[in-house]
């Protein structure tokens, strides 16, 4: 049976115990405070960096990890396992893939075969395509096998999610939109979905309680559902809102419930939340 190992960032949002009972190599994202630098998930963790965040006494900013870093994982598996699937942020939304590309160009000769591959998503759009890879891996799923189901999760799996206000989204510099476009949904809740990769507009809601309400629709308008995961930032009393409201059609307990990871809430900001929708794989 070849040996599998799927590595992925830490944009992907996943527990990381789970990460490591499942064989998942993560990548951390960084963390500049100030003049010093962390990884985020081994040197600090989410909660450290939120409370760092909230009170604005330190600068906090947000890093990706460099080529070097990929490099030294891969060549730590490479010649060890048979096959790497790395597995990334959509490469519209960072540099992450772009940079583990670039590691990849760098290694030498090996048996090892190693993919990169653009997610097209973020935090559990991403960390879903991870696991379901990893999963697969240790039931003894074949490469090839392993290559199909990563890339038909990622068609099936949806993203979509609301911010507070757009001005992370747009200092980020991810939202690419008309200044007329972005002055006309400041006053708003927008919904954005993740179409290809790129956050582009879903649907304007005018006020919270209708942005929650158009996550609930997003569900219920997918003919078939999977798995369901219920994303926020600082708003657990809105995640029972939103499992209320989904209970009748897809049973709460069915439910994952996740935190954005500090690397995705940087760019969305305080009270976002989201919801990620894999419909599952069609049969034969």
């Amino acid at each position: 049976m070849a040996k599998i190992t799927i590595v992925t960032d830490g944009s992907s949002d996943i527990d990381p115990e789970f990460a490591t009972e499942l064989g998942i190599e993560v990548v951390p994202v960084l963390a500049k405070v100030d003049t010093k630098v962390y990884r985020v998930g081994i040197d600090l963790t989410d909660d450290q960096i939120y409370e760092l965040m909230a009170t604005g006494q330190q600068k906090v900013e947000i890093a990706t990890p460099s080529s070097t870093v990929f490099e030294q994982v891969y060549r730590r598996l490479i010649g060890n396992v048979d096959h790497v699937f790395s597995l990334h942020l959509g490469a519209r939304l960072g540099s992450i893939h772009s940079h583990a590309a670039a590691a990849k160009s760098r290694l030498p000769a090996s048996t090892t075969r190693l993919e990169v591959i653009d997610s097209k998503s973020a935090s559990f759009g991403l960390g879903s395509v991870a696991i379901a890879a990893a999963q697969a891996a240790l039931a003894g799923a074949t490469p090839d096998e392993v290559s199909r189901l990563i890339h038909a999760t990622i068609r099936h799996t949806h993203v979509v999610f609301f911010v507070d206000t757009m001005e992370h989204l747009e200092a980020s510099g991810r939202l690419t939109l008309a200044g007329s476009v972005l002055g006309s949904m400041q006053r708003i809740k927008p919904l954005m979905i993740l179409d290809e990769g790129e956050i582009v507009p879903y649907e304007r809601t005018r006020t919270r309680a209708k942005a929650i309400e158009g996550l609930f629709t997003f569900v219920e308008d997918f003919p078939r559902v999977q798995e369901v995961t219920v994303l926020y930032v600082t708003s657990p009393e809105d995640v029972e809102k939103l499992l209320d409201k989904i209970d009748p059609i897809f049973p709460r307990d069915r439910v994952r419930v996740a935190r954005f990871g500090s690397a995705i809430a940087a760019h969305l900001g305080p009270g976002a939340m989201g919801v990620t929708v894999f419909e599952g794989l069609e049969e034969g």
